[in-house]
């Protein structure tokens, strides 16, 4: 499932990563007037990352010169990047305290309550420093991390826009006020950012990864795979840039399966596979009938897509079969958050913890089956899976492919979205195939359909697509437009949150040009807010296209459940066949095609057959009604038994 529909990756996700607070990321160069034997052998071994020897020479130094300056700045960002916060705290207090107008102090010290998840008090603290140094960039940077994480971005934006001012060449803010461009949707401003944020500082891995990001949401797949790999050899450590080069692999029409495996396979193999288990993920109860404890570890227990496939499952669970954890591993809190929460029987903010520390909380609450929802998408926690903190683990939902490591036992799916055979070696996971689909949709808000298509009084069919433009590929604006030459008058609605984007949109319509498609028959839309605007947009299409080999998902579930009828192409891989699926729940075989003339063809029959039109689409809501996708209590029970099976075959005992 796609993830970065409705917010960047974190990232797609899948993540943008926000350059670190440059004063509290460093080790400050000592002043010649403090550069004395002792601080200059602990500030050496500092850099050299002999920790032990760094604290002990500072502490020697503030033994004889107390509150010396730079020992005891030094000292704290030391503390800080070994996790030992409340001495960290204290120090800077201390240092505050003695010179009030040390602005650096009070900035590191706002990078620590930033990092600790107390915001206010950072911007409190930084908004202090610069009171009494308004020309500070970094702490301005800090301010503008700490103003983006309070959702305040308009301030945040101008605070880097300030500190760029006075320091036009700081990569650091570059790289994250491109970052507020791509959240804006201004995709052409982020990337011109980041790409001088890295002719600045090459060695920064940020730039590399949000700079692949936005060329692959302009639909510049190649260039952003580029980027992204470039990233990846240059910052081999860079764990979430290595996941997005793996998603952005996905919507290649080209690329042969094992290679796509093989890239999933090599991510394990670097990143999780020398992880050690944290316990011996032996089963501490061995009753292959009792109560399953299932954890659900996710960063979208909240207003997001994969929330609509979610929250039917944990709410329709059977509590006398599962008992429910839910692990929340974003900061993001909404209605639908609170939902989650009185859904679950357990609830746990995992946000900012550690991995090793989210594992081991997961292994303390003795958790039987560990569910994974997001993959390698935006603030995925895969890392804590590779701890093994479970005896059973599975993936679910917020990927279309494997997770690539070897501590993940199985995999969701079902026989049309990955059909026996060759697909089974795709993955590192064994597969589950659930019956009757491995999905089930609950729309987010009620809303009516239009029972009669809108070309009953337009005068004309409208082609249309909500998927963003990544997965609009030169080879699917080939096919459109060859349904639009096969369909006289007809018109393509496309809409996405990318298309705000002024270049962007110039150069899909330049695509479409090429191919013979005038700018007056397409539409080119921008995201559409609340949700219930966004729903009465589908009032404006009879047929619906699903791109390949990226298929739609909650996309596609949206346009069902609005009466328009989506022609899908079933490709090769899990990506490239999740409309197969979603149709076959809903008994529209018909509307499946095995190839590019089967996919033109069957839209354009559709198209010429108002009876059939406005037959599905009166029809639509009964039979989503009567269809497996909205059987919410039935789904609950095959995952159930899916669950079942896993634990039996855990404990050798067979299904």
């Amino acid at each position: 499932m796609k993830k970065q529909k409705h917010r960047p990756v974190r990232k797609a996700r899948p993540a943008p990563v926000p350059a670190a607070p440059v004063p509290a990321a460093s080790v400050p160069a000592p002043a010649p007037g403090h550069a004395d034997t002792a601080f200059q052998a602990a500030f050496a071994a500092h850099r050299e990352g002999r920790l032990d020897a760094a604290e002990a020479g500072y502490r020697t130094v503030l033994g004889t010169v107390a509150g010396h300056p730079h020992a005891l700045n030094n000292l704290a960002i030391l503390l800080k990047a070994t996790r030992r916060h409340a001495e960290s705290e204290a120090l800077y207090r201390q240092g505050i305290a003695a010179d009030p107008e040390a602005t650096h102090l009070r900035s590191n010290l706002g990078c620590l309550y930033a990092e600790l998840g107390r915001d206010a008090e950072a911007a409190d603290t930084l908004r202090r420093a610069l009171a009494l140094r308004p020309d500070y960039p970094d702490a301005l940077f800090n301010l503008g991390n700490v103003l983006r994480a309070l959702g305040r971005r308009d301030e945040a934006m101008a605070a880097y826009a300030r500190a760029l001012l006075i320091r036009p060449d700081m990569a650091e803010a570059l790289a994250n006020k491109g970052d507020l461009h791509k959240e804006r949707a201004e995709l052409g401003t982020a990337i011109e950012l980041f790409m001088a944020a890295l002719k600045r500082r090459p060695d920064l891995a940020a730039p590399y990864n949000n700079l692949g990001e936005a060329l692959k949401e302009q639909g510049r797949l190649d260039e952003a795979i580029v980027v992204l790999q470039k990233g990846v050899e240059q910052h081999p450590a860079e764990v979430p840039m290595h996941s997005n080069l793996l998603f952005a692999l996905n919507y290649m029409p080209n690329l042969p399966p094992d290679l796509i495996a093989r890239t999933h396979r090599h991510w394990g193999e670097r990143h999780a596979d020398p992880l050690p288990p944290i316990t011996p993920a032996v089963p501490q109860d061995p009753d292959p009938d009792r109560r399953l404890r299932v954890g659900y570890l996710s960063p979208d227990f909240c207003t997001h897509s994969c929330a609509y496939f979610s929250e039917p499952l944990i709410r329709a669970h059977d509590r006398a079969a599962v008992e429910v954890f839910c692990y929340h591993s974003s900061r993001r809190r909404d209605v639908t958050t609170r939902r989650f929460q009185e859904l679950a029987d357990h609830w746990r903010d995992v946000a900012g913890m550690e991995d090793a520390a989210v594992a081991a909380l997961i292994a303390r609450d003795r958790i039987d089956i560990l569910v994974d929802l997001a993959g390698h998408t935006c603030d995925g926690r895969l890392l804590v899976l590779a701890r093994r903190p479970a005896p059973v683990q599975a993936t679910w939902l917020g990927y279309p492919n494997s997770t690539g490591m070897r501590a993940v036992d199985f995999r969701l799916t079902d026989a049309v979205a990955d059909p026996p055979g060759a697909h089974d070696r795709w993955y590192t996971e064994r597969l589950v195939r659930l019956p009757q689909g491995f999905l089930a949709f609950q729309p987010v808000i009620a809303a009516e359909a239009l029972e009669t298509p809108p070309s009953a009084a337009a005068g004309h069919v409208t082609f249309g697509s909500f998927n963003n433009t990544s997965k609009v590929t030169p080879e699917v604006v080939r096919v459109w437009a060859a349904i639009l030459h096969r369909v006289p008058g007809a018109r393509l609605l496309l809409k996405s949150r990318q298309l705000g984007d002024t270049f962007t949109r110039d150069r899909l319509a330049a695509r479409f040009a090429a191919h013979g498609i005038g700018p007056d028959r397409l539409e080119l839309l921008a995201r559409i807010d609340p949700v219930a605007n966004h729903l009465r947009a589908y009032d404006r299409i009879d047929i619906g296209l699903d791109p390949f080999p990226y298929n739609g998902t909650t996309t596609t579930c949206e346009a069902l459940w609005m009466g328009v009828p989506v022609v899908t192409l079933a490709g090769v891989g899990h990506v490239a066949r999740v409309g197969a699926s979603l149709l076959t729940q809903c008994g529209l075989p018909g509307l499946i095609a095995t190839d590019e003339a089967g996919y033109v063809e069957t839209a354009a029959a559709l198209a010429g057959d108002p009876a059939r039109l406005a037959g599905l689409r009166r029809g639509m809501r009964a039979r989503l009604a009567a269809s497996p996708l909205t059987d919410y209590t039935g789904f609950a029970r095959r995952m159930e038994a899916a669950y079942r099976a896993m634990w039996r075959d855990r404990l050798g005992r067979g299904g």
